[in-house]
């Protein structure tokens, strides 16, 4: 049962190593695709059948095909290494780009938000300067006292004041709301950001240890590729190694067994040579 169990574990890692090695290296030489697809197919199950061959028949086959296989199986491991490297940076690379798209629009809002809040905070100064003019202008009204063109133009002066005033507040307002529009998108395009959870994980693991996120991804991705084929190709061995095992088991019982039946018919054929007698 361990032997199965480690017959379909093997299968299953060379199997997933393979079909992401191939997906990466299609990709790569994407022009001529399902050529390439069949190519690295082969290419790899070639590679699993020349790994069971080189343990079951090392003693029995000359050096330099023996040298090759092994500098054969080497190689190909290094580019299923590689395919799997190129793909899990390309579906990294989608994300990537989303994360840095949706920064630079979050970025571009917020300069924009900027620009906004300067412009407010210069219109609020502005009003204050025409409260203070406009009171001025009240207080010339009553200095005026009867006098009627210090009077007409202090109330000239308060209506232009006025509707200065206005045209400023009301310019205020839409201001303001569109600093609100654009608080919305803000919050809009971190529900997207959000929504990438895998680059959102890595991002909190690089900001933890002080490194970019292209160099955490990248150490990631290095460490399965260094682990994936290798073991594909292990647990092919252990699977050839426990199987012989289990074969010789069985020949040495089968072995033993022959010999427990062949054994009384060795003694009657010495008895018989010897003349002792049957009994």
């Amino acid at each position: 049962m361990f032997t199965i169990l480690l017959f379909l574990t093997a299968l299953t890692v060379a199997g997933c190593a393979a079909y992401f090695s191939v997906l990466g290296i299609a990709t790569l030489f994407s022009g001529h695709y399902f050529q390439v697809l069949i190519m690295a197919g082969s290419l790899e199950l070639g590679k699993l059948i020349a790994t069971s061959f080189l343990y079951r028949y090392w003693n029995k086959i000359v050096w330099f095909l023996r040298l090759y296989l092994v500098c054969a199986v080497l190689i190909l491991m290094a580019i299923t290494s590689m395919g799997i490297y190129g793909y899990l940076s390309s579906g990294f690379q989608v994300n990537a780009g989303k994360l840095e798209t949706i920064e630079k629009q979050v970025s571009l809002i917020e300069e924009q938000k900027n620009i906004i809040s300067k412009e407010i905070e210069q219109n609020n100064k502005r009003i204050e300067i025409l409260n203070e003019a406009r009171k001025t202008q009240e207080q010339r009204v009553q200095q005026a006292g009867n006098y009627k063109l210090p009077r007409e133009q202090a109330y000239a002066a308060i209506e232009k004041t006025n509707v200065e005033l206005n045209n400023v507040t009301f310019k205020n307002d839409q201001l303001k709301q569109e600093q609100f529009k654009k608080d919305n998108e803000i919050l809009e395009l971190q529900k997207q950001n959000n929504q990438v959870h895998d680059i959102g994980t890595f991002k909190f693991v690089a900001e933890s240890v002080g490194l970019p996120l292209e160099t955490i991804v990248k150490f990631f991705i290095i460490i399965i590729v260094c682990v994936f084929d290798p073991l594909a190709v292990s647990l092919i061995l252990c699977y050839n190694i426990a199987s012989r095992g289990s074969v010789l088991k069985e020949e040495n019982i089968i072995s033993e067994k022959k010999e427990e039946i062949e054994t009384p018919k060795e003694k009657f054929i010495f008895a018989q040579g010897h003349g002792i007698n049957k009994k």
